[in-house]
């Protein structure tokens, strides 16, 4: 199977069944969340991509429900790829948010100690 991270594009070959110990999977409608080797992936349908909106394309995810414990970046401040902008903490494993791509943060949501939903918007970089 190929998975594609559709924040980055960055793709990767999973062989069926060859999924590691402690990886799996949530559905949250026309999208799947795969976390895997404590990186996460976001599977959506083709046409669910192209209907999001060009304000949504910036916008950044939670990538499953949690608690968000520090925010690293704050409103129009400029940010590199591979940069961390938020940790969120679920199930006693800590995740960093990264920046897909180089840009500037505009409507920042994260706020340190807040809970999030599954695909809640975080920030945006465009």
């Amino acid at each position: 199977m190929r998975l594609r991270e559709s924040a980055t594009g960055e793709a990767r070959d999973v062989r069926p069944g060859g999924m590691p110990r402690g990886a799996f999977a949530a559905k949250d409608g026309d999208v799947a969340w795969v976390f895997v080797a404590g990186e996460t992936w976001r599977i959506a349908k083709a046409g669910a991509r192209a209907a999001r909106s060009s304000e949504e394309e910036h916008a950044l995810t939670a990538p499953m429900p949690g608690r968000i414990s520090a925010v690293r970046v704050a409103d129009g401040q400029k940010v590199e790829k591979g940069d961390v902008l938020v940790i969120l903490e679920a199930m006693k494993m800590e995740h960093a948010v990264k920046a897909p791509r180089a840009g500037t943060v505009s409507r920042l949501a994260a706020e340190p100690g807040k809970m999030v939903a599954l695909g809640a918007v975080l920030l945006d970089v465009s």
